[in-house]
């Protein structure tokens, strides 16, 4: 259980890096490239890298599976969008921050509540409820089919 835990603090850190990547590359803003287009600007690739390789660090526990049988640890997730957060609103509060600091927080509520309900035991919880209610279900008919036979 403690690498589970372990692991929850691995995805806070991520998050918390991606943020802070995203954060400086709104600051850094964009520079043209050759090609014509959008391109990283100088001083900024610090901040390209922590926006692009956490990601693939915290896909890798995702593909393996390691959610489906407990959702607890994608918590981190919820606590890195906080810390994230604070070095979002650390860089600056224009509009941009704002919208950045609410699609982290949108993504660090959905996490977990979508882990949680897509998780192996909310599907055999759910699988067990409707099991019961089928049995219950089945015995009510018995029970009105005994009742009519008794009054035959």
């Amino acid at each position: 259980m403690m690498w589970r835990w372990a692991g929850a603090v691995l995805n806070a850190l991520g998050v918390f890096a991606v943020s802070w990547g995203l954060a400086g590359l709104l600051e850094s803003g964009c520079s043209h490239s050759l090609r014509g287009g959008c391109g990283v600007p100088d001083g900024a690739g610090e901040y390209f890298a922590a926006f692009f390789i956490p990601p693939w660090l915290l896909a890798i526990p995702a593909k393996m599976g390691l959610y489906e049988l407990d959702w607890r640890p994608t918590l981190g997730f919820s606590a890195g969008t906080l810390f994230g957060c604070v070095a979002v609103f650390s860089t600056g509060t224009s509009a941009g921050y704002w919208i950045l600091a609410a699609a982290l927080l949108t993504f660090g509520t959905v996490t977990p509540l979508a882990t949680r309900r897509h998780s192996l035991a909310a599907q055999r919880k759910a699988h067990n409820i409707a099991r019961q209610q089928e049995e219950r279900r089945l015995a009510r008919q018995r029970r009105a089919e005994r009742r009519q036979q008794r009054r035959r």
